[in-house]
């Protein structure tokens, strides 16, 4: 695992902590001088530079959508007070907060992205266990994405545990799941789910939770998926190694084992008991939709 990809899932997991370089350097498990040195050599840009512009476009999307309070923004940024918020928020993008906030979605600002954590290549996978998946419904957290931003998903994780998950007694619930899917006809975005099994305590609509400065559209939704035929791989290891299971499965797992890989549901994440998502360690199965045996074509998957 490269330390710069583990830094970036730990930074993008948990923004909401605002994680310190001391946080970040020990669980990486190296020195602060070094985790700052290879990370701005990899990226061009510091760390601590990083999660500070990160930070401050997730509070300018809170401002953007109308946020009431700035003091509660500047809060969950992780600023102590109104007043080295406005200067931190003026240095990042030429305008006060309160600018922002007046001005609503026309304000054009330029907005930090997360980066995307690059797939290392040769991950050794085991042949996948054909399954049929019976027909169910999951409740969670959805987001689209073009194909540049997939690097937020860890950061949608973060607020589905922090605003939802943590009400839950998950020692009922053996396993969430990230489902992928209805990626558009031309390839530039996708749908990207957070969930539970519905009746795991979860319900469609609520947004209850939400914390100050959190930007909106944290309601919960409802995704019914049908019966279906899945080949089950396993990604091992840390999470953000996940892009290169994924591809690993795509590119050469399922064209060594001969089913072809059908929508509307390109992948299902199931993270078990197996992984601690904490750390970021352990196994997360990776289970893509295959064509049926009969070859029927799979229906699509009811959704708002």
């Amino acid at each position: 695992m490269r330390p710069v990809e583990h830094a970036i899932w730990l930074i993008e997991s948990r923004l909401g902590e605002n994680p310190s370089l001391d946080d970040i350097a020990r669980e990486t498990g190296l020195s602060r001088y070094y985790i700052c040195r290879v990370f701005a050599e990899e990226t061009g840009t510091t760390l601590a530079a990083y999660v500070r512009s990160r930070r401050l476009g997730e509070a300018a999307k809170a401002l953007l959508g109308g946020a009431p309070n700035i003091l509660d923004v500047a809060l969950a940024a992780g600023y102590g007070s109104h007043e080295a918020f406005t200067r931190a928020f003026r240095a990042e993008f030429g305008c006060s907060p309160e600018e922002v906030r007046a001005r609503g979605q026309e304000a054009p600002l330029r907005l930090k992205e997360p980066l995307r954590m690059k797939a290392a290549q040769q991950v050794p996978l085991d042949p996948p266990r054909l399954q049929t998946l019976p027909a169910t419904r999951f409740v969670g957290l959805a987001r689209t994405y073009t194909m540049t931003q997939l690097g937020a998903i860890p950061q949608q994780w973060e607020v589905f545990q922090r605003q939802h998950l943590s009400r839950i007694d998950r020692a009922k619930v053996p396993a969430a799941f990230g489902i992928v899917h209805h990626a558009a006809h031309d390839g530039e975005n996708v749908q990207y789910l957070c969930a539970l099994p519905a009746g795991s305590g979860l319900q469609p609509g609520d947004a209850s939770g939400d914390a100050p400065g959190d930007a909106p559209g944290s309601e919960l939704v409802e995704l019914a998926l049908p019966e279906m035929r899945v080949a089950q791989f396993a990604h091992r290891g840390h999470i953000s190694g996940i892009g290169a299971s994924t591809r690993a499965v795509f590119e050469e797992g399922l064209p060594a084992a001969g089913p072809r890989p059908v929508g509307p549901v390109d992948l299902i994440e199931h993270y078990g008991p197996d992984f601690d998502p904490r750390s970021g360690f352990g196994t997360v199965g990776l289970w893509v939709q295959v064509e049926p045996a009969g070859g029927k074509v799979p229906a699509r998957p009811a959704c708002p």
